[in-house]
């Protein structure tokens, strides 16, 4: 464990530039309010980490490559995390977010180790590919507070299988669940107004979807068009945009009531 200030390049305003040490468990600092750029990127010998509540900000790449890194108890007052903060941590499986996280930008997670993920309700922004490759995370929820989700957020997360969607967002982006093979089927709720291409390309094994009458645009390309021969199934409100998009697409589809839960 290491707390020594020796491993640690900080300056005068709280800025942790550099962390030099070996220990398999690191404190940081308490004061430190911002984890410098590639901080920690690439250090092989960190298994886990404690931040103080001092901390506001992690910046780019500050924990990328720390491939052993499996635990990280972060800042209870933490507000960003930055572009590929934790990128290839792959044994990465334990983090808490804190209710103080408002973004999560692109990259952040990418190739990380986890199986569930449960983000906080005052977090409003997730950047593109931000859990990209997250091959052993099979459950997420995303909260209301959420606006924007960039495009393939969840690509190739491999063994996907619940999602929870928020009703804020407005907009399912480019390949948002592209190549998550596992997911088998989703609700979209209520409030959704489009959805872009590739957004469920190469979901093998999607064979239901809901989709709400909000919903007034669906590219051609949102869904692999092989599922038509693997009978995906869009259930829809009778006279909705979805079910007009079935018919063009050929899909098989269901009638079904608004679900005023989703």
């Amino acid at each position: 464990m290491s707390t020594d200030s020796n491993n640690f390049k900080i300056n005068t305003v709280t800025f942790l530039n550099k962390y030099c040490g070996t220990d398999e468990e690191v404190i940081i600092p308490e004061g430190v309010t911002v984890i410098g750029k590639s901080a920690f990127q690439g250090n092989k010998s960190i298994k886990r980490v404690i931040m103080p509540n001092t901390v506001v900000g992690i910046d780019p790449y500050a924990f990328s490559g720390c491939s052993s890194l499996e635990k990280i108890v972060l800042s209870e007052n933490l507000e960003y995390i930055d572009n590929s903060a934790f990128s290839y941590c792959s044994n990465l499986v334990d983090i808490e977010f804190p209710k103080s996280l408002r973004t999560i930008a692109l990259y952040a997670f990418e190739y990380c180790g986890f199986t569930s993920i449960r983000l906080p309700e005052k977090l409003t922004s997730i950047g593109s590919q931000a859990f990209n490759g997250c091959s052993r995370l099979e459950e997420v929820t995303i909260p209301q507070s959420v606006k924007k989700l960039r495009e393939a957020v969840f690509l190739e997360c491999k063994n996907l299988k619940s999602v929870s969607l928020s009703t804020g967002v407005t907009v399912l982006d480019y390949g948002l669940f592209a190549s998550c093979n596992n997911l088998t089927d989703i609700t979209i709720p209520h409030g959704i107004e489009a959805i872009r291409d590739g957004v469920f390309n190469k979901c093998d094994s999607l064979k239901r979807i809901y989709i709400p009458q909000s919903v007034t645009f669906i590219d051609d390309t949102a869904f692999d068009q092989r599922k038509r021969k693997n009978r995906l199934i869009i259930q829809a409100p009778k006279d909705s945009y979805a079910i007009q998009y079935a018919k063009k697409m050929r899909f098989k589809y269901e009638y079904v009531e608004e679900n005023p839960i989703a």
